[in-house]
Parts: structure tokens; C-alpha cells; sequence
């Protein structure tokens, strides 16, 4: 009988000890991928190098909060600014292009902002790429607004559906419903934040949040006339005819996006902003960086157990193997006394470790992947984050033949004890 015909007589022997001894294998290789691919899904994510922009113009707090909540969508604004830190940019001779942004409300969880033309003209979200109408066209009016291509494909919105906008950053805010916004367009692709937005006039914003603003006051007062027993139907006629400008206190900004000239301006710039008291000026490379810098520290820790369960896996292929080996001692000396050399044994219990290790890596591997395709709708939502699993990683490989070493080191005990079998003493019949 040849080797493999050998292997394969081994290993039906005892199949279902190897099937588990595999899963187990398969167990920590699926904690450790699955930590990996979410690591380098998050970097790719976050990592941003090339933006078309350096850096972000925002309300005075977090400057990590103001850079997740601008770039990634994810949690809620620090504050607004005022038109006058716009305005002054406008007239920045240092800058080159600049793009504003509004934050306050949503559609069905995914945020609204509220900005300007230049959205489509100047603008780039990566060096060389600008956003694109992918359908439709773009906003050109109030209450006009294009989506992005995540929005477009998870609720079902496409041009020429109506929305109502809901205040603040969950699902189930307050609704404003005295008005709806028009989808014109759908946004082409971009792999980014922009995917899960919805993109009209700041003045939208603006209109809404005052709106919701002045019907409150309305309410309030007249709930005070109905109190001192006033007519509150003449005060609701009179509201009804105010004027509609809306008031400085409502024409604020989240966030502008800034590219300059040239880096030279970026120290001189980010301090004329930070030396006042109502803006800041951030480096988004530089905050994600920091972020990493804590984060790495919690995958390595995650890491490191996923490791330990790979090698209590491994370890079940020693305990099989060397428990296994009174059971076998008859027959490999039958082998030997058939004229098997004591290499083959040996290798023949290394290569049974190597196929289990082998089996529970691959299968370990596809779990992973498995896992984070079904969570793909899940993820993004909860973490901003998006999945996107379209192959395999380089680091794959590693971890593979990481867990086959590990699975050969654990196996050379028992192989060994094997080596040393004395033919004569257990082919006895007392044996």
C-alpha cells in the first residue's frame, strides 16, 4: 500500500476524531481571519490618504468627533459655525477649493446635508475623482436632493420619489412634514461615506430647522393665549403670514472641507483658524492616525486570544494523536514488520496533523469570509464602517500556513513516539 493510500486508511479510522480536532482548528482560524479582515477593512476605510481634501473646518470640541462624523458619518456633529468663517474662506487666498457642509437631519437613518453647487464642481472626494450623477441629474433648487448609491439601493428611493426629512440623526426623529424634499438623481458609485447621504441646499436645512422652530413657538404661544384666555386662532392667522427669512441664528455650518494651494499654507492656515474662539482646523490624517494608534492596541489584544484558541485547537491533534498511540502501537509495528521504514511512520502521523491543520484552516478561512458577508448589511449601519469582501488577503495565506505549522509542531511528540515503536515487544501476543 502506498503512502497516501496509508494516510487515508489513518485517517477513516479515526474520522471522527479528525473531523473534530479540524473544527476546533477551524474555530480560532475564523476569530483570527475575521479579526484581520475587519482590521483591514477598517484601515482601508479610514485611511483615507488621498482625499481631495486636507483638512476639515469645524465647530470648536473633538477634533476626532468632527473628522468621524464629516468623513465617515458616523456619530453626531460637535456644533455649527457661522457664515462669517465661510465667508472668510471664501476671500482665503490660500485656499483653492472648499466645500461646505450642513448636518441635523435624516431619511430613514441615513443623514442629510445640506451644501452647495460645488458638490459636483471642484469638489473631490479622492485626488482626480469628483463626485458624478450616476442618474437624474443634480439638485438645482430647495427641497431638490440626489442620494447616494447606498441610499439608493437599501430604501428603494430613486428619481423622482419624495422624502420626508426627520430631525436629528436617528430613524424615529420628529418628522418635518410641512414640506418634501424630490430625489433628482442618484450618485455614482464612490466607496465612501458619500454613498450613504442624501445631498440638498443648505438652505433646505436651514428652512426645516426653522420651520420645526417657528411652529414650536407658535404652539407655545399659543398654548400662553389659550392659559390667559386669548384667541390663539388670530395669533395662528398672523403666523401664518410672518416673514419667512430665515433668522443668522439658523444659517450655521457642521463642517467645511478645504483643500489648499499647497501644503505650505497648511501651518499658517489651521492656525489662523484654531488662534479664534469659534472654529477649529483639523488634519484628518493626522486625528485617524491617533485613532489607530489606540485601536491597534485592542486588536492586538484580540488577536493574541484568537491565537491562543488556534493553538488550543492544535494542541486537540497532540491529545488525539498521543492517546491514540497505545491503541496503535500493534499496528505500526505491523507496518514496520511489513517492511515500512521508521521515516514513514514518523511522517505518516505529521502529515494526518498537517492534513487536519489544513482542513481547519481552509475551513476556518471560508467561515470568516461567510460570517462577514452575512453581516455585510449589518456592519456599516452599526459601525459606518462598509464590507466589502471581494477576494482573498495576502495575510490569509500567512495565517493558513501559520496553523499547519502549528498543527505539524504539536504532532512531532507523538510522531516520534511512534518512530520509537520496538517492532519485536508488540507484536507478541501478550501485547
Amino acid at each position: 500500500m502506498t503512502f497516501w493510500g496509508l494516510l487515508l486508511r489513518f485517517v477513516r479510522q479515526r474520522w471522527v476524531t479528525f473531523v473534530l480536532t479540524a473544527l476546533s482548528i477551524a474555530a480560532g482560524t475564523t476569530l483570527v481571519t475575521g479579526i484581520l479582515l475587519l482590521r483591514e477593512q477598517s484601515e482601508e476605510t479610514f485611511s483615507q490618504k488621498e482625499t481631495g481634501y486636507e483638512i476639515l473646518v469645524g465647530a470648536k470640541g473633538s477634533p476626532l468627533q468632527l473628522v468621524l462624523n464629516t468623513m465617515y458619518h458616523t456619530g453626531t456633529p460637535v456644533g455649527n459655525i457661522s457664515l462669517d468663517v465661510l465667508h472668510r474662506i471664501e476671500k482665503d487666498r490660500r485656499i483653492g477649493s472648499f466645500l461646505p457642509m450642513v448636518f441635523g437631519d435624516n431619511v430613514q437613518g441615513y443623514k442629510v446635508i445640506g451644501t452647495t453647487g460645488q458638490l459636483f464642481d471642484g469638489f473631490e472626494y479622492r485626488k482626480g475623482r469628483a463626485v458624478q450623477v450616476q442618474s437624474g441629474r443634480r439638485f438645482t433648487a430647495d427641497y431638490e436632493a440626489v442620494i447616494g448609491s447606498e441610499v439608493a439601493a437599501t430604501t428603494g428611493l430613486r428619481q423622482g420619489s419624495t422624502v420626508i426629512m426627520a430631525h436629528g440623526m436617528q430613524e424615529e426623529g420628529e418628522k418635518h412634514d410641512f414640506h418634501s424634499v424630490v430625489i433628482t438623481g442618484i450618485l455614482a458609485p464612490t466607496h465612501t461615506a458619500i454613498d450613504r447621504g442624501l445631498y440638498t441646499t443648505m438652505r433646505t436645512v436651514w428652512d426645516a430647522h426653522y420651520h420645526e422652530y417657528r411652529e414650536q413657538q407658535e404652539e407655545a404661544d399659543a398654548l400662553l393665549e389659550e392659559a390667559e384666555g386669548g384667541d390663539a386662532h388670530e395669533h395662528e392667522e398672523h403666523a401664518a403670514v410672518a416673514d419667512t427669512t430665515i433668522p443668522e441664528d439658523f444659517t450655521t455650518i457642521t463642517a467645511i472641507a478645504v483643500k489648499l494651494k499647497s501644503p505650505v499654507f497648511f501651518e499658517s492656515f489651521i492656525r489662523s483658524i484654531n488662534d479664534g474662539t469659534t472654529a477649529q482646523a483639523v488634519l484628518p490624517v493626522r486625528e485617524i492616525a491617533g485613532l489607530f494608534a489606540v485601536v491597534g492596541n485592542i486588536n492586538g489584544l484580540l488577536l493574541a486570544i484568537s491565537w491562543l484558541v488556534v493553538v488550543i485547537g492544535a494542541s486537540s491533534v497532540f491529545i488525539a494523536m498521543y492517546t491514540s498511540l497505545k491503541e496503535r502501537r500493534r499496528e505500526i509495528a505491523v507496518l514496520r514488520a511489513l517492511g515500512a521504514h521508521r521515516r514513514t511512520v514518523f511522517a505518516l502521523i505529521v502529515t494526518a496533523a498537517v492534513a487536519a491543520g489544513l482542513a481547519g484552516g481552509v475551513t476556518g478561512i471560508v467561515f470568516a469570509h461567510g460570517g462577514l458577508l452575512l453581516a455585510a448589511p449589518w456592519v456599516p449601519a452599526q459601525t459606518g464602517v462598509p464590507v466589502s469582501i471581494t477576494g482573498l488577503y495576502v495575510f490569509e495565506g500567512t495565517v493558513l500556513l501559520a496553523v499547519v505549522v502549528i498543527s505539524a509542531a504539536v504532532a512531532l511528540l507523538p510522531a516520534f513516539k511512534a518512530y520509537r515503536v520496538d517492532v519485536s515487544q508488540h507484536l507478541t501476543p501478550a501485547q
